[in-house]
């Protein structure tokens, strides 16, 4: 599947130069011509990287940005300002609020793509590194939620306690999310069975309950959470143990 990317910008002419630029090399690139289109876009769809021009009417990057940091699907997308500033307190600026790097205007193509690869290449080799093992034998909430969080983590699934015991012998996990009604593991819960492993009781868990199941641990590494009927709920919760 072709990356996703946003770019804003209010110049209409440069916005679609960048998109063209874009779409010649696979991406599939999305235009917004102001911050407000900007935000609705990141709440709607799924992006990637946004390339963010600092200079637009009414609200500029750096609080388009702001704000955009503040939608769940907006905390930790990667940025790229454009600018037709080369000062140093710009770069800094640029620096300080989080961008992965800055490209100056007017846009060259060779430095577009070699910026935009650079960046996705470095935020797929993080995520890679974040491991989410998910227990649960719900198969069809198990499928979503792959496909769904995939793009942010990689999501090891298993089907039983003794399987994710069996995994944590040879491999470790960031973050375990655990369906709370799994099977019992030679008469224990998995959660107990997990706490009792010497590499599951120093992973941080992330309990999904039912309105039924009620009981609660208290452990700090513990995170209890009814579970969503949509598995993109669990990414807040992700980000927050990760």
């Amino acid at each position: 599947m072709a990356k996703r990317i946003l770019v804003v910008d209010d110049d209409m002419v440069c916005l679609k130069t960048v998109q063209k630029y874009l779409t010649e090399a696979g991406f599939e690139a999305i235009g917004a011509l102001s911050g407000i289109q900007a935000e609705h876009l990141v709440e709607e769809t799924d992006i990637d990287l946004m390339l963010l021009d600092i200079e637009m009417p009414v609200m500029n990057g750096f609080t388009a940005l702001e704000q955009i940091r503040d939608l769940p699907n907006g905390k930790q997308m990667p940025v790229i300002f454009l600018t037709g500033r080369k000062d140093r307190d710009t770069v800094k600026h640029c620096a300080s609020v989080g961008a992965e790097a800055y490209i100056t205007k007017p846009v060259r193509k060779e430095n577009l793509l070699e910026r935009v690869n650079e960046v996705l290449s470095h935020v797929s080799s993080e995520r890679e590194e974040k491991t989410v093992l998910m227990i649960d034998n719900d198969l069809d909430f198990m499928k979503k939620a792959k496909l769904s969080l995939k793009q942010y983590y990689k999501i090891i699934i298993v089907g039983s306690g003794k399987s994710a015991l069996d995994y944590l012998n040879d491999h470790t996990a960031n973050v375990i999310v655990l369906n709370q009604e799994m099977p019992l593991v030679e008469d224990t819960t998995v959660l107990e069975a997990l706490l009792r492993s010497e590499k599951g009781s120093q992973i941080p868990i992330i309990l999904l309950e039912t309105q039924d199941t009620q009981e609660r641990q208290d452990n700090s590494r513990m995170i209890h959470v009814q579970k969503p009927s949509e598995p993109e709920a669990l990414l807040e919760y992700l980000k927050k143990v990760i």
